[in-house]
């Protein structure tokens, strides 16, 4: 499938105009961190992703849910051929965020109702990236892999969190935005151990994850065909200072999240981290009534987190 506006190819656009051109008898290895990027964009502008170890029962639910047809109950017998992400599904519909009265569900059909497609799809996702990290075969990964993973989780709690106290945006589409924000860097490093010579922990790798993770992970949720919304946000993730779209505050809500992270260990760190991001103030925000609301929602934001970690 090509996907003739991907962001892909913007990638590839800009890492042409800024790239200096590598000779043809260059030896391919190693590349600079520039030329994997170019050749990832070169994947994804094909609709191409390439996750090492993805599940087959993540296929067959993104088949199912793409089925506007579709009824809870066919959406069910998908997710229930795997028992794993079965579990998981049913962690996150009884989490306290996604059941407030308290009354716990057995049912996967019953679960999947009470979730919604894009949620399902999300944990579906979730699950195949832990499966994916526990089978990397490159043990030196797994560490990145999961640090990656675990400030995921945590920004799609604070996200929904943000979401439901402000009403800017669905909470539903927060927690998603929030658990894929890093999808883009997870794809990198998953895949940047077929040069593994060729990527230290060097600053000038380091700039490239930092730099172009938001417009990879946009293409591959393009790919998955997540809510335009949540792309949107993903790929603005890094545009600190920008003009809100009346359409949408995701962005705003997900760029809070995720400078909400170290304040969620350090709470002093509100007074500045607060005033200094604009995305705050959009949202009605001031360090005081963040304090308040981190204070006040911990225990559903640890739910939440433990249980889309699965």
């Amino acid at each position: 499938m090509t996907l003739p506006e991907s962001v892909a190819a913007i990638i590839e656009d800009e890492l042409e105009r800024t790239m200096p051109m590598i000779p043809a008898h260059a030896s391919p290895f190693p590349v600079s961190p520039f030329e994997f990027v170019r050749t990832l964009a070169g994947e994804l502008s094909q609709g191409e992703v390439n996750l090492p170890s993805f599940p087959d029962v993540v296929e067959r639910v993104r088949d199912v849910l793409d089925d506007p047809g579709a009824t809870a109950a066919q959406i069910a017998k998908v997710v229930g051929s795997d028992p794993a992400l079965t579990a998981r599904v049913l962690r996150i519909a009884n989490s306290a965020v996604f059941n407030p009265s308290g009354a716990q569900l057995t049912g996967l059909q019953a679960a999947v109702g009470r979730l919604g497609n894009e949620v399902v799809r999300c944990a579906a996702v979730a699950f195949a990236v832990q499966q994916m990290k526990n089978s990397m075969r490159q043990p030196h990964l797994r560490p990145q892999l999961q640090e990656l993973w675990l400030k995921s989780t945590l920004v799609a709690a604070l996200a929904n969190v943000l979401a439901r106290a402000t009403k800017a945006a669905s909470p539903d589409e927060a927690t998603v935005a929030g658990l894929l924000h890093n999808i883009g860097r997870l794809y990198i490093v998953a895949r940047a151990h077929e040069h593994a010579d060729a990527f230290q922990a060097t600053g000038t790798w380091d700039q490239v994850l930092h730099d172009w993770h938001p417009q990879i992970g946009r293409s591959i949720l393009e790919h998955w065909k997540f809510p335009p919304a949540v792309r949107t946000a993903v790929g603005e993730q890094n545009t600190w200072e920008r003009t809100r779209s009346p359409a949408s505050a995701l962005p705003d809500v997900l760029v809070c999240a995720t400078s909400l992270v170290p304040c969620v260990y350090y709470r002093d760190l509100l007074d500045e981290t607060v005033p200094a991001v604009s995305a705050f103030g959009r949202l009605g925000l001031d360090a005081a009534r963040s304090r308040t609301l981190l204070a006040a929602s911990a225990q559903e934001i640890r739910q939440l987190r433990d249980a889309l970690m699965g």
